[in-house]
């Protein structure tokens, strides 16, 4: 007899927002699924212990909307199947991407607080299924919410495992803390396994046979183990099985070795702890870095547009700390920016048929919807920034013609910014508040005409006012000689010397004058910033997605990846430049090339050198055509650096280097970067700031090798990696028509968190500007002000009750760091500490007016700071 005696079925719907339905109708069906829940657990009341319907609602969204509209009744009923461990609430609002940043991380996790005072409930458990990882900073923050067991379901088709699975272990977090995971089977096999579907005791019994035996082959030891169960033929999107309970109970009447029961997550967690000691669990520690974001390449439009809404939702929540909210209905706003924005993070991008019937009407309208995500998000986010910037600019709805501007630096790094003032601003006649808002729309900067007039310098959260009659003064003395030199084959400004190929526009070498470096492999087949365009070579491999990965279920399902890491690939840089420029402009000159290549309509390239400072800005506009085998666009960087050379990429706010601090076999072919990846020897390396398109590889051209470590071979590449349409269900086949790209690269002598931190910011977060009506004078003020350490504030937001501000800070160093900060011409009242959940937790002490506290290496904190 083998040491397996139970059986732990936890019934669940796995939750994609979109998939198996269009979005929409798929969420009203998973309203249903939870009065279907409802109803099983009353009819199953009088089954034994075991065999009594249990279900878990796995994200809280579909539970949210379901509250908007269910009755008293039904929600006291929930309420006591709750109570009673029939129903489990967990914590994740849904399953997200590395494309979510540590403030959305922990805004995700706020219904736990009403759920918890609703239901009178702990909701200590989170679950992630599906999804091949997280950043690692939400170990941390799930432990801060309270949260003490993660259980997760992987899929492995097109993504992996960190390590052999089931297992138990102490996920380590970056603040050396221990969250308890469990690295559950893919979800659903419970259904799989033992043919529920089929509704035969016997043919269920053969499974839990087959799989306990290989179990106990592999070594497993527990008594007892875990599955999840869906509904099939709805692996996903799920109602609950209403024969799962009569199967179940019949199956343990027929008094087989191996007992059958339901659980729930709790139920779960308190066998895991019955059973072994917390300390003699192993520990891992790292990033648990997702293969499956690569999709977000599929729609590289919508996904930049998304990263820029952010970031203006960002700005607007910055000003509404000290300016607060105009009102409920701007509040309603803000809920639904957030809400749209997220959704398009998570991890379902549309129908299940995405890949094999592209022009199925699903497959439109589930693309359609995806898309509205972002764009709603967007459009909406650009009036909260337009109300806050108007408030700030103490603007009448309707005037007569401005008399200046105001500059307004949001974020918490000091900007040098150009005064590039729309046209329209100067028009003579009626200007309107309501269609000044359009310039906000985080679209809005790559159109209309503008005029140039200096730069000036603004303090971290300041503002500077500007009449038009002192613009003149502004240009004259922040203008300097633009150091530059033009020759017939090379660009030479202070910090680079670029030489071309006069004749083909080719980039030869690219020196940066400070170190002294030849910063391109002279002997690379590509050059600085080259398009490149990878497909599956026809002549070794089928073009198909299956050639990257044959699907087999079967082996999935027990976790054996079907990868084919040898797959060959064919690359080719552009055909042909059609023609290339220098461009000179204010303190900048710039280099622009105009190339044919194979799939695209059109493709121009702009490389910015500054006289001002080393940073190089670089940008792309590709107007692919409708193709839809598999294709990858890349920007390639060939670095001449030394072997032996390190990378850090951030995420969730957190620095993260490669394979040091990655957990187990992750994803390390690509990465999904917050805002930067750096790559570096003992002597220099570069950071590049990556503000529209996050995804990049590191060493080399790395899909499907599904790598255990990067090989840190001299000279290796960097891979912007903005588009790909390689993923072969519900990302989408093709993105035809215009996409633009932005990236800035800059050198360093060693690697400095802070620095690469820096860039990132300043790539993101541009600086604003809006039309003063009533500026008869210059003036200035700052928001807040801290002093530059290690600990930066990744985003400052009113807090949810209204009771102050809510800081997340994040020391970005390994080691403690002090944290100071004041209001100027106002007073704190208080501080506090507080949760993931803005739960005061611990009074901060103010000293003659500010902030001052410790932050350990790593850590993320939060603050409430009350301004009187």
């Amino acid at each position: 007899m083998g040491k397996i005696k139970e059986i732990l079925c936890l019934h669940h719907s796995h939750f994609d927002f979109g998939y198996t339905h269009p979005q929409p109708l798929l969420l009203e069906l998973q309203k249903d699924y939870i009065d279907e829940a409802i109803d099983l657990c009353l009819k199953t009341a009088d089954f034994p212990e075991e065999s009594q319907f249990r279900w878990t609602i796995e994200a809280t969204y579909p539970l949210l909307k379901w509250l908007e509209t269910a009755s008293e009744e039904k929600i006291s009923i929930l309420k006591e199947l709750v109570k009673k461990g029939q129903i489990s609430i967990t914590a994740m609002m849904m399953h997200t991407t590395p494309l979510a940043s540590a403030e959305q991380l922990t805004r995700l996790l706020y219904p736990i607080r009403t759920l918890r005072e609703k239901f009178n409930i702990k909701i200590d458990t989170a679950i992630n299924h599906d999804i091949n990882g997280q950043p690692w900073p939400i170990s941390q923050i799930l432990l801060d919410a309270g949260i003490k067991f993660y259980i997760t379901g992987i899929n492995v088709h097109f993504g992996g495992i960190p390590f052999k699975r089931p297992s138990i272990f102490r996920w380590q977090t970056p603040d050396h803390r221990y969250l308890l995971t469990y690295l559950g089977e893919h979800y659903s096999l419970f259904s799989q396994f033992f043919h529920t579907y089929k509704e035969s005791t016997s043919l269920m019994d053969k499974g839990i046979q087959e799989y306990v035996k290989r179990l106990e082959e592999q070594g497993y030891d527990k008594d007892y183990v875990y599955l999840t169960a869906t509904n099939p033929p709805l692996f996903d999107n799920n109602c609950p099985d209403p024969n799962l309970p009569l199967l179940i109970k019949k199956y343990n009447e027929e008094g087989h070795d191996i007992k059958v029961s339901f659980v729930t997550p709790e139920m779960l967690y308190k066998r895991v702890l019955r059973d072994m000691r917390l300390e003699d669990l192993p520990v891992y520690s790292g990033d648990w870095t997702d293969y499956w974001n690569f999709g977000s390449g599929s729609s590289a439009k919508e996904t930049r547009l998304n990263r820029k809404t952010k970031q203006v939702f960002k700005k607007a929540e910055l000003l509404e700390s000290i300016q607060g909210s105009p009102g409920l209905r701007y509040d309603k706003v803000k809920d639904e920016v957030f809400i749209q924005s997220s959704l398009y993070d998570e991890h379902t991008w549309g129908a299940a048929n995405s890949i094999t019937e592209p022009d199925h009407p699903e497959v439109f309208s589930q693309r359609s919807h995806k898309s509205n995500l972002a764009l709603k998000a967007a459009d909406l986010s650009a009036y909260l920034l337009g109300k806050q910037m108007e408030i700030l600019a103490e603007n009448p709805l309707q005037s007569n013609e401005p008399e200046g501007i105001i500059l307004v630096n949001t974020s918490n790094t000091p900007r040098n910014a150009e005064i590039n003032i729309p046209v329209e601003y100067f028009e003579k006649g009626r200007h309107l508040a309501a269609a000044r808002i359009k310039q906000y729309l985080p679209y809005a900067k790559e159109i209309g005409r503008t005029k140039y007039y200096g730069t000036v310098n603004l303090k971290p959260y300041s503002w500077r006012k500007i009449p038009f009659n002192k613009l003149a003064t502004v240009k004259d003395e922040s203008m300097k000689d633009n150091h530059s030199i033009v020759t017939e084959n090379s660009i030479e400004t202070p910090f680079y010397l670029l030489t071309f190929d006069k004749k083909t526009g080719r980039i030869l070498d690219l020196l940066d004058k400070s170190r002294n470096w030849h910063m391109l492999d002279k002997d690379s087949n590509w050059t600085f910033f080259e398009f490149v365009k990878e497909t599956i070579d026809p002549l070794k491999n089928i073009e198909h997605r299956s050639t990257f990965f044959p699907r087999d279920i079967d082996l999935g399902n027990r976790s054996i990846s079907v990868w084919n890491h040898n797959w060959k690939g064919k690359r080719s840089g552009a055909e042909e430049v059609l023609s290339w420029e220098v461009r000179r402009q204010n303190d900048s000159v710039s280099y622009i090339l105009n190339a044919k290549a194979a799939g695209l309509k059109s493709l121009t390239q702009e490389i910015k050198f500054s006289a001002l400072h080393p940073k190089i800005e670089l940008s792309a506009t590709i107007n692919l055509e409708d193709n839809r085998n598999p294709e990858s666009i890349y920007f390639v960087f060939p670095l001449n650096i030394e072997e032996g050379w390190r990378s850090h990429y951030d995420t969730a706010g957190m620095f993260v280097e490669l394979d040091e601090e990655q957990m187990g076999n992750v994803c390390r072919d690509w990465v999904t970067v917050d805002q930067t990846i750096s790559i570096y020897d003992n002597h220099k390396g570069v950071t590049l700031a990556c503000p529209d398109a996050p995804l990049v590889q590191i060493g080399d051209f790395n899909f499907g090798k599904e790598s255990k470590t990067i090989a840190r071979k001299e000279k290796p590449l960097l891979l912007a990696w903005p588009m790909n349409n390689y993923w072969d269900t519900n990302f989408w086949i093709s993105q035809p028509g215009v996409t633009r790209f932005k990236y800035v690269l800059s050198p360093f002598d060693t690697f400095d968190r802070k620095e690469a931190y820096k860039l990132g910011v300043e790539a993101s977060q541009e600086v604003e500007m809006n039309m003063v009506v009533n500026c008869k004078e210059e003036e200035s003020g700052q928001f807040f002000s801290y002093k530059q350490s290690n600990i930066v504030p990744l985003h400052i937001k009113p807090a949810e009750n209204k009771q102050g501000v809510i800081m997340l800070l994040k020391n970005l160093s390994k080691e403690p760091d002090e944290f100071e900060f004041f209001v100027p011409k106002r007073k704190i009242a208080s501080c506090h500490f507080v949760n993931t959940l803005e739960e005061n937790i611990e009074d901060i002490a103010l000293i003659e007016d500010k902030i001052i506290l410790k932050i350990p290496g790593e850590s993320l904190s939060q603050i409430r700071v009350v301004i009187e």
